[in-house]
């Protein structure tokens, strides 16, 4: 039922830009869960338990170009949230857009659909549970991939995530 009510308002606002926005997190040592040896020996290795900084990255995606990308060391907050939606991705978006977003606690969507008619977007929150319909989800699948191959030749974590096809 909620499906088909976002589908429906979605179809309603085909004549605007969709733009997509998620967040995702990163550890920040990646290792190689797999490895090549001659048939019947078996690969050892070392894995360290530490635990490692965790960062994150929100951004938005539109056109299947990333905007107002945005990492960050803290727990996200809802006042952290609207700050990078006020002053980073809507500055960025130059036509009238509907802003996709899951239904996440600190998003407020209150605060956030004041700000989307000041600046003469609309938002629209996807249903509970759907991230198929929010295309960033592949985005940061495959900057995730990217990361785990490229990590272990990058002298730091934002080399690496710089690297990726997604910020070129």
């Amino acid at each position: 039922e909620k499906v088909a009510l976002f589908l429906k308002s979605f179809n309603s606002l085909k004549h605007l830009a969709p733009v997509y926005i998620d967040e995702t997190g990163f550890d920040t040592y990646f290792y190689r869960e797999y490895g090549r040896s001659l048939k019947g020996q078996l690969i050892r290795g070392k894995v360290s338990g530490r635990r490692y900084q965790r960062i994150s990255l929100v951004a938005g995606l539109t056109n299947g170009e990333l905007i107002a990308p945005m990492t960050y060391e803290e727990t996200m907050t809802s006042d952290f949230f609207e700050a990078w939606f006020q002053k980073f991705l809507l500055p960025t978006l130059n036509k009238p857009s509907v802003i996709i977003m899951d239904n996440a606690r600190f998003h407020r969507m209150g605060k956030l659909e004041l700000l989307c008619e000041e600046f003469g977007h609309k938002l629209l929150p996807l249903p509970p549970y759907s991230p198929e319909y929010n295309p960033i989800e592949k985005t940061w699948a495959h900057i995730k991939k990217h990361l785990k191959k490229a990590l272990p030749s990058c002298s730091t974590f934002f080399e690496a995530l710089l690297s990726c096809s997604c910020f070129n």
